[in-house]
């Protein structure tokens, strides 16, 4: 027989996982039946599961046994599958209660058992559990006892057999029976008593044969009027802990019984009036949007802007009056099509992809596109696209608004003009920039001369926009512009090829080392103050990349691609810099693009795994939790170490993806630990900046993941790094104190290595500080290189912080760090990082050596 426990967690209130049920037994499918009845009757339960694989295939209740033949002995030495109702009714852990009292209301039964995802016996629940846990309804305080209890009771004599009277319950489906005819000389309380389901039970255990249902009855009985309100008789239940109450009128007669099968009746018919009422709003809204639907199309149909509405898949369903004008094209001539017969062929591939991408992405797209008329005249227009989403969510149709802009006061001159020009500086735009380079590289090639490529990145731009407002970083960059023109001279050919980005072809440079002593003078002279409007001065840098044709590249894209790539460099060697394009740099971006590519599809692939190392008391050296590391193994064997990876995967958004999936496999093992009987074990997770800081907040996507792994949140602690704090400490602070707040532990992971500062260790809500491995590593050099570990333990003890040292790897350092008076202990020379399945040899083999 196995009997399993109730968790500690915090579950959604809403469901059936949060009932506190009664005992749950469950038993061997080959187990005798009276030994099954006795277990019942010692644990005071009303039933019994009967598991195989740990998994419900029936189950018996008091309402079986009544069931029994009146010579009972064969059944009750036979296995219970012979007499177990089957199949077992579940009920998914997640289920709302309502659903329950709807479940048992379908199958007419009394019991549902619980089960969890894969199916496994969780609990059971009964018409007491839920009487006990859903909130009161306005049935019951609308109500009186007179108008619940049952038109026909059972009533019967006190000296009827017990084993005839549990047939007749049996055939007139009865849970209880009222008895009567005892002794007139008895005091009026001991005339009427009662007989449930459980005394049958009780009676049928202690084999007692000769006994009448006078021998059993509960007397005194629990008596109500018929006018008590349901509400205040089920606290009376509830209080007594009994389940039925004996109803009398206001003759004192004994007219019926109330028991809590009879308070579920009346929640659920208030549930179901409460679902006809919502049926009945949602037509009244129906009607509603019917008519603002009509309303909707008269509106499409007078308007002067062109509506297309296309299908999920990209086929046009309708379009309006407008459309025909604008294109020339009939309803009949477009219906079904897919709009891409509009296009001009003025944009690009590139251009198409980028507008759907947005789409896809925000839902919607604006801007000025060309298309073409029935007439195969080509001309402008302002085109808005518009994803609509259903109910789900799910996008259904593409509404598309467009204007005819062909008739604005520019000519054609203009739109060239603009197709070509940077609106701001009046230099060439990038498009124009790349036409400009083909020439020279063609010229070039022709004259076999070299050419050479500069590109510049104003450093940390944004900063000025947002401390100066646009207008003057407008200003900025016009002036950024005309230094680079009038430093690089006449022949250059410079143009702004982003928003803070520029670019340049120097066509008579001879050598490498006159290109960037060319550049070097450029930084000098964009570093040079900036006046602003307000009369201020302003300092920047920028960071400037060269390549050369041909030696670097053959060709324009190539030669602009290399010419960034080595901007990057100078950014990620520090800004302020010239930096020249090498093939060394091209193979390393390669690498880096490549591994980039495949952390996106690791993640699917299954190629992450978690191992896990164990932290020890550093006094008794006993197992207290274990912190889990992520680790990447690709499928040709290559280990990729997260020193490598992490950075790439917060770099391109895809942290907290990885973040999230590390959480709930974390925790999922953690479950898995505590059914191995690991109870105590806390689990240490690591947590990157950006998962603060994404579109869910971090506090509720714990929260969600404790209630669905059914975890107690002070067996979770997140690790986190000072670099947290250099955004907004404040900010910070609030998000932490959220997480806090759900009983998760805070550890401040690396103290020592950043801006550590007391402040906010004593302002934020941390439970611990790690000592970073390199003061723990300083440890054996002596006192000089003790004092800073032992100065950061103090200060834990003081602020009440709990210390844990990692890297510990000798017994010297483990002797300090325990008479220092640290914690907690990680490291190799206890137990390096290992799989979950040695976290568990582990922890066992401890406890068998355990005195």
């Amino acid at each position: 027989m196995t009997r399993p426990h109730l968790d500690d967690s915090q579950s959604d209130p809403l469901t059936v996982g949060t009932l506190s049920p009664e005992k749950v037994l469950s038993c061997a499918p080959d187990l005798p039946l009276g030994r099954a009845v006795a277990l019942m009757k010692d644990n005071n339960c009303s039933s019994i599961v009967v598991v195989r694989s740990n998994k419900p295939v029936g189950i018996i209740t008091e309402k079986d046994i009544l069931s029994l033949p009146a010579d009972s002995h064969s059944a009750l030495i036979a296995p219970i599958e012979n007499r177990m109702s089957r199949p077992a009714h579940t009920i998914s852990v997640h289920a709302s209660q309502k659903t329950a009292i709807v479940r048992m209301r379908d199958l007419n039964v009394r019991h549902l058992i619980t089960v969890d995802e894969q199916g496994h016996l969780a609990g059971i629940i009964s018409q007491t559990d839920l009487i006990r846990q859903v909130a009161v309804s306005k049935a019951l305080s609308a109500n009186d006892v007179e108008t619940a209890i049952r038109s026909s009771t059972l009533f019967v004599d006190a000296q009827i057999p017990v084993q005839d009277l549990r047939l007749k319950m049996h055939l007139e489906k009865c849970d209880n029976a009222i008895v009567t005819g005892f002794n007139p000389d008895l005091p009026s309380a001991q005339q009427t008593g009662i007989i449930t389901e459980r005394d049958i039970l009780r009676h049928l255990v202690e084999g007692r044969d000769a006994q009448t249902a006078g021998d059993i009855a509960t007397r005194p009985v629990k008596m109500v009027t018929h006018d008590v309100n349901l509400n205040e008789a089920r606290n009376i239940m509830l209080r007594d802990k009994i389940r039925h109450l004996v109803v009398r009128n206001r003759h004192k007669e004994v007219i019926g019984v109330l028991s809590f099968a009879d308070l579920l009746q009346f929640i659920e018919q208030d549930y179901f009036s409460h679902l006809r009422t919502l049926t009945e709003d949602r037509n009244s809204d129906g009607a509603k949007a019917r008519r603002s639907l009509l309303l909707a199309r008269k509106l499409i149909e007078t308007s002067p802007d062109c509506v297309m509405v296309c299908n999920a898949l990209g086929a046009i369903e309708a379009i309006n009056p407008a459309f025909t004008r604008v294109t020339g094209y009939q309803a009949e001539e477009v219906i079904g099509q897919n709009p891409r017969f509009l296009q001009s062929g003025r944009q690009n591939k590139a251009f198409y992809k980028k507008l759907w991408t947005d789409v896809l992405r925000t839902g919607k797209w604006e801007g000025e596109i060309w298309n073409r008329r029935k007439s195969g005249e080509v001309y402008p227009e302002w085109l808005s696209i518009m994803a609509i989403r259903d109910a789900d969510g799910t996008t259904s149709h593409y509404a598309s608004i467009f204007t005819d802009i062909s008739g604005r006061e520019k000519n054609r001159e203009d739109i060239l003009r603009l197709a070509h020009t940077d609106e701001l500086t009046g230099m060439p735009n990038r498009r124009r920039f790349s036409e400009l380079l083909s020439h020279h590289i063609g010229r070039s090639r022709h004259h076999g001369m070299r050419l050479t490529v500069i590109m510049l990145d104003i450093d940390n731009f944004q900063r000025v926009n947002s401390a100066l407002g646009h207008t003057d970083g407008d200003d900025v960059l016009i002036e950024v512009a005309r230094r680079i023109g009038r430093e690089l001279g006449p022949d250059a050919v410079v143009a702004r090829v982003g928003a803070d980005e520029y670019a340049a072809i120097l066509p008579d440079i001879d050598t490498a080392n006159e290109a960037r002593m060319l550049s070097e003078r450029l930084l000098g002279r964009l570093g040079e103050p900036h006046l602003t409007r307000k009369g201020t001065d302003l300092y920047l840098s920028a960071s400037i990349g060269i390549a050369c044709f041909p030696e670097d590249a053959n060709d324009t894209s190539t030669l602009l691609r290399n010419a960034e790539l080595a901007m990057m460099q100078a950014k990620e060697q520090g800004r302020n810099r010239v930096s020249r394009y090498s093939r060394g740099l091209h193979a390393k971006k390669g690498e880096a693009l490549a591994l980039e590519t495949a952390l996106r599809h690791a993640l699917d692939n299954q190629e992450f795994y978690l191992a896990y190392q164990p932290q020890f008391d550093a006094c008794s050296q006993e197992l207290c939790g274990v912190e889990a590391l992520l680790r990447w193994t690709t499928p040709d064997g290559t280990i990729i170490p997260p020193s490598t990876f992490i950075p790439i995967a917060e770099e391109i958004g895809i942290i907290g993806e990885l973040g999230r999936w590390v959480m709930r496999t974390a925790c999922r093992q953690l479950v898995n630990w505590r059914k191995q009987g690991l109870l105590n074990l806390r689990l240490a997770v690591n947590v990157s900046v950006q998962q603060f800081y994404g579109t869910v907040d971090f506090a509720e996507q714990l929260r969600a993941i404790l209630l669905d792994k059914g975890i107690a949140a002070n067996r979770l602690e997140i690790e986190i790094t000072e670099s947290l704090f250099m955004r907004n400490i404040d900010d910070m602070r609030a998000k932490l104190q959220r997480v806090h707040d759900l009983g998760v532990k805070i550890s401040l992971d690396d103290f020592g290595t950043g801006f550590s500062s007391l402040s906010y260790l004593r302002s934020l809500p941390f439970d611990s500080i790690k000592l970073d491995r390199s003061f723990v590593l300083d440890i054996d050099d002596g006192k000089d290189g003790q004092a800073l570990a032992l100065t950061i333990i103090n200060m834990a003890k003081n602020l009440d912080k709990t210390c844990v040292a990692e890297g510990v790897e000798n017994h010297h350092q483990l002797s300090f760090l325990r008479n220092a008076g640290c914690d907690l202990i990680q490291g190799y020379l206890l137990g390096k990082p290992m799989s979950a399945e040695d976290i568990s040899a582990l922890a066992k083999n401890q406890h068998s050596l355990a005195p």
